[in-house]
């Protein structure tokens, strides 16, 4: 077995969540609990080596400092260290109430490996989309500029990059090309990935690899010009992505349902 200084780090990612206020309410008609406990049971069922635990936004749906406590009770069984980034329905300070977990900016030693988790709710447009602040934007550029040898992972909450569906296409990160610049500047980002999106994308920001994962609760149908949720078939089923950073760089990436285990073809 190799030592833990030689390995890859597992990363496992679940995304928007939407727990709603009180247990038994329903977000799109789903009990997003009952879902999310599913999910859980299917990551140990999996058998997944998870070393770290990210949450990528919309956590809960506007709710208070107890329905992230619940969110937290509902994740308990799963290994790894935990971490969360806020989504536009979350209230930051709810979640600073609930746990003393860093809620947002934050870089996270992985070894061989950077994570770096950014803040993108600053100035709403009360649609969905969000920002990166100037301060979230001079924060990220210092911190590209230190250990160049190391790869980097960076996660936020708002897709950075298009993804051919009109409605969502407005609302993703409001100053995506002050982000893709510093991306696109810093050959050591080797991944980003981000939630928003309720479907599994794979595409590339310059030379990084840009990945998003489903949802634990409803799916949006993608490539549409209006809001359209999936309605059947696997790509309705709940989800979440893996990431395998291997020490020299490599980055693989798999995303599992409820109903199937879907790893992704590489890009082209």
């Amino acid at each position: 077995m190799a030592d833990s200084a030689s390995r890859a780090v597992f990363l496992l990612q679940l995304t928007d969540c939407h727990l709603m206020p009180e247990p038994g309410q329903l977000f799109r008609d789903i009990d997003a609990d009952s879902q999310l406990r599913l999910v859980v049971d299917d990551v140990l069922a999996s058998g997944l080596p998870v070393d770290h635990l990210l949450l990528t936004g919309d956590l809960v749906h506007h709710g208070n400092a107890e329905a992230y406590r619940r969110l937290l009770d509902i994740l308990a069984p799963l290994p790894g260290k935990r971490h969360w980034i806020p989504g536009n329905h979350d209230e930051i300070g709810a979640m600073r109430a609930a746990s003393a977990m860093p809620c947002g900016r934050e870089e996270v030693d992985l070894g061989h490996w950077r994570l770096l988790l950014l803040d993108s709710t600053s100035y709403p447009d009360g649609r969905g989309s969000g920002s990166l602040s100037e301060t979230e934007l001079v924060w990220l550029e210092q911190r590209l500029a230190q250990s160049t040898e190391r790869p980097v992972l960076i996660a936020l909450h708002h897709n950075p990059v298009a993804t051919d569906s009109d409605w969502q296409d407005e609302i993703m990160l409001g100053n995506a090309a002050d982000f893709t610049d510093l991306v696109a500047a810093a050959p050591q980002v080797k991944a980003v990935i981000c939630g928003h999106l309720h479907q599994s994308q794979a595409r590339s920001i310059g030379q990084a690899r840009f990945w998003c994962s489903p949802s634990t609760s409803v799916q949006f149908k993608p490539a549409q010009a209006d809001f359209l949720l999936e309605s059947g078939g696997p790509d309705a089923s709940p989800g979440y992505r893996w990431y395998r950073l291997y020490p020299d760089g490599r980055v693989e990436s798999g995303m599992r349902r409820l109903a199937q285990v879907a790893p992704d073809p590489e890009l082209g």
